[in-house]
């Protein structure tokens, strides 16, 4: 790795792998030449965010088209032992730039992202103290970003956050989704409710609303680094106001910090419409360019493995008569990687002491019946990589100390991506922890980092949210924080009810990319009689594709349930990384249609909730000409409760000016392949 950001002495996202346009030269203006306030448009003049200065307190305000979407809202923040930032400040100048570039990330939804924000810097000094803070806005036309900056300056060495003072002041009649703040490693990984915003007292970000008169907004932040996950608790005494909660650490502060430090972004997506919401990539341009000067060996794809077999109880993570991560049973994964199009397999439980307690595991020696060198040598015959499986359990030390050891050992070996797990516990510095406390953030950082000098990709499960980090260190795929393919499992006999699909894209996904583990076409397989099932039918799992986003995405069913199943002909060879995203038609909680290109094709996905309905899709993001449409949709007598399975395949040519009318039952889908017909 060179290049890498220092936070500490960068005020935020600059440049980066720019294409096109540059930046202002910077401006400085005394604050005695303002008002009592500064304001900051987008480029397009919709949106406009103004710090206001009043009895030495900084607050900020939000107004798109004329309609108040942040009210005035406290800023600042409380350091140990000393007078609160939120008071006694005099700002003592302010700096304004533009930004303008294109940008191209190594992996994306689309292929070149367009970075045109207007910035300003109030820089601040409290006057009993001589204490100086900085506050950076940067507004986009979808939303805006904040910060905080800690220059360097004496009597701030090393210092302790307390509390952070950041409002939301939002409108309190606005509809929500949101998950109620939470800790530890299952607060992400929760149904999302619908609530009159009024009514949530807590919430994890990002939270999203949608307001009465039609706009969409959310609440999340963007490059977390060396700093707590944020939370939001309601102020009950202002209705839709909400103060920023950072995770505690095990004594009760927030964070410890030395020298020049700049907070993550408080970020506010703004859009019309959902897709507008789905559509941006504001979080990833408030993160530093890409800090890896050799990214050849960072590869979007597809991934197959032992892992449904396992959730389902068919086999074990541990050794035994069922174990499934077993040498033969690997080659079947690799066969299935093969014919699919996949380009790694992983395998779950192929390390010793894997599955019981989970303990005295070395991520290095396999278990008796798995034979790493040849699994190894036949993935390399048939082109497939090999994903290995690291569940700490949550002993983050043992794993902190030999990180290194392993990560060079896969290298050697050719292991090139990595997933791993943080399940029940968090035992960091010899303390169980929260999995999101700045110390958690530290460690998450120190895996990806060692990860990058040893060119090994990263799927995290139980870890840290996304925040948009994935522009600057691009190895870190994909994570968890959602409840995915196998809470289908453990929320019951109801599972993941089907609403819930159709409101992570405008959620979950805001922050990066998923690893829902998506494409179980077999949603009632039950070998162990567990009573639960995927609570879809199989052509909704093939939409998923199009909806959800991971840059090693997998396909999740077993080899015999995929090839005794006709819509895995849908999947094979379906891109994980795209060159155009477009959200088409999409109400939060009811349904989504989606579409992404890749090269000439296009691949649409739609689903709806509880509710059976027909949509009427205009086609036209496709470009001139005729194109083969491959429509894989629930048949005439499928029913999500009753009759999951069955899936009518039709071709037919359509183009630009087509309009597909889709039938889709409670819990389905429609998942639609278009290529361009040959004449």
């Amino acid at each position: 790795m060179v290049s890498k950001p220092d936070r500490r002495t960068v005020l935020g996202a600059t440049a980066g792998a720019a294409l096109t346009g540059a930046f202002s030269a910077p401006a400085t203006t005394s604050f005695a030449e303002t008002p009592g306030h500064v304001t900051v448009h987008s480029p397009d003049g919709r949106l406009r965010v103004t710090v206001l200065t009043a009895n030495g307190s900084l607050r900020y305000q939000v107004v798109r088209d004329g309609r108040v979407l942040v009210a005035p809202s406290g800023l600042g923040l409380d350091l140990a032992g000393r007078p609160s930032l939120t008071g006694g400040l005099v700002v003592e100048s302010i700096r304004h730039r533009t930004i303008k570039e294109s940008w191209r990330p190594v992996w994306g939804p689309d292929a070149l992202v367009r970075n045109h924000a207007k910035e300003c810097v109030l820089r601040t000094v409290q006057s009993a103290t001589g204490i100086r803070l900085d506050l950076v806005v940067r507004v986009f036309d979808d939303g805006v970003g904040f910060r905080y900056h800690l220059p360097a300056q004496t009597g701030l060495d090393t210092y302790t956050v307390t509390a952070e003072r950041t409002e939301f002041a939002l409108p309190p009649t606005a509809t929500s989704w949101s998950l109620k703040a939470g800790t530890d490693w299952r607060a992400d990984e929760q149904h999302y409710r619908r609530a009159p915003l009024s009514d949530v007292d807590t919430a994890q970000t990002p939270l999203t609303l949608a307001t009465t008169d039609g706009q969409y907004v959310v609440v999340h932040e963007a490059a977390l680094i060396d700093y707590p996950s944020m939370t939001l608790a309601a102020d009950t005494t202002r209705p839709g106001t909400f103060t920023s909660e950072l995770i505690s650490l095990p004594d009760g502060t927030k964070a410890r910090l030395t020298g020049e430090f700049s907070t993550p972004w408080r970020t506010l997506t703004i859009g019309d419409r959902p897709g507008d919401l789905a559509e941006s990539h504001m979080i990833e341009n408030l993160n530093e360019p890409c800090a890896l000067a050799d990214t050849s060996w960072i590869s979007p794809g597809t991934y197959v493995g032992v892992w449904w077999e396992l959730q389902r109880r068919h086999t074990t993570w541990t050794a035994g008569p069922h174990h499934g991560a077993t040498t033969e049973r690997v080659k079947q994964y690799i066969d299935l990687a093969r014919e699919a199009g996949a380009s790694s397999v992983l395998a779950e439980g192929w390390n010793t002491n894997a599955g019981g307690q989970w303990t005295g595991q070395d991520f290095l020696t396999p278990q008796p019946d798995f034979d790493l060198p040849e699994v190894l040598r036949y993935a390399r015959a048939n082109g497939i990589g090999f994903t290995a499986h690291n569940e700490t359990r949550g002993f983050v030390d043992y794993y902190e100390r030999h990180l290194d050891t392993i990560f060079a050992r896969y290298a050697e070996l050719g292991i090139h991506s990595v997933k791993t797990g943080y399940a029940t516990r968090f035992e960091l510095g010899g303390v169980n922890r929260s999995h999101f406390d700045q110390e958690a953030v530290r460690h998450f950082q120190r895996v990806v980092d060692t990860a990058a000098r040893h060119k090994i990709m990263v799927i995290a499960h139980e870890a840290i949210k996304p925040t948009g980090l994935a522009r600057t260190y691009p190895n870190m795929m994909t994570g968890e924080g959602v409840a995915g393919m196998e809470q289908q499992n453990y929320m019951g006999k109801l599972g993941n009810p089907p609403e819930q699909a159709t409101i992570l894209p405008f959620t979950r996904f805001m922050g990066g990319p998923a690893d829902y583990t998506p494409g179980v076409l077999n949603v009632t397989w039950d070998p162990a009689g567990l009573g639960t099932r995927v609570q879809t039918t199989s052509a909704a799992q093939l939409a998923l594709y199009s909806l959800f986003f991971s840059p090693l995405q997998m396909l999740a069913d077993t080899p015999e349930n995929y090839r005794s199943h006709p819509g895995f002909a849908y999947l094979k060879d379906i891109p994980a990384g795209w060159d155009e995203t477009r959200f088409l038609d999409c109400e939060i909680g009811d349904y989504t249609v989606a579409a992404r290109r890749k090269g000439h094709t296009w691949y649409l996905g739609a689903i709806t909730d509880e509710q059976d309905r027909t949509l009427r899709v205009p086609l036209r993001f496709l470009g001139p000409g005729r194109y083969r449409a491959e429509i894989y949709r629930d048949a005439a007598d499928t029913s999500w409760h009753d009759n999951p399975l069955p899936i009518d395949v039709e071709t037919t040519t359509v183009r630009s000016s087509t309009v597909l009318t889709l039938r889709l039952v409670a819990g389905g889908g429609t998942a639609i392949r278009f290529r361009p017909a040959r004449h």
